[in-house]
C-alpha cells in the first residue's frame, strides 16, 4: 500500500509513475579534433507522478483528506513507498492539484480526482 511519511494519504484508484531526470553532463570539444568529450555530472533526482481519487463521507471529510495532502507540501523530505513497495528516501511533495468537480458515490460519499508530483532529492 503506497504511503508518504508513513501515512496512507493517496486514496483509491492510485497510479504512480517514477521517472529519472536526465543526468548532468558537460560536453567538451577541442578545435581540430573530431568528436565530443562528455563528463558525467551525476544524477539530478527523480520525479513521481501520482493520480488517484480522494473520498470522504461528507464534503468536510473529503476536504480534510485534501488538506492532509496539501499540508505535506511543506518542503520536508519524507519516505515515499510506491505501488510496488519500493521505498524512496528524501522525497518532497512539490504539487497537489485536485482535478474536476466533486462527485457523489452510489453509497452517498463524495469523491474527487487529483494529481500530485513528488521530487526525489537523491
Amino acid at each position: 500500500m503506497p504511503s508518504f511519511g508513513g501515512l496512507s494519504i493517496f486514496g483509491s484508484g492510485v497510479r504512480m509513475t517514477t521517472t529519472s531526470l536526465p543526468r548532468a553532463q558537460q560536453a567538451n570539444t577541442f578545435f581540430g579534433l573530431s568528436g565530443v568529450q562528455l563528463l558525467d555530472g551525476g544524477s539530478r533526482g527523480r520525479t513521481t507522478e501520482v493520480h488517484g481519487f480522494l473520498s470522504g463521507e461528507s464534503p468536510q471529510s473529503l476536504a480534510a483528506g485534501e488538506n492532509q495532502l496539501r499540508l505535506m507540501g511543506d518542503g520536508v523530505s519524507r519516505i515515499l513507498v510506491d505501488m510496488m513497495g519500493t521505498i524512496w528516501f528524501n522525497v518532497v511533495l512539490e504539487r497537489y492539484q485536485p482535478k474536476g468537480r466533486i462527485c457523489t458515490t452510489p453509497s452517498g460519499g463524495y469523491l474527487r480526482a487529483y494529481q500530485a508530483q513528488f521530487f526525489h532529492l537523491n
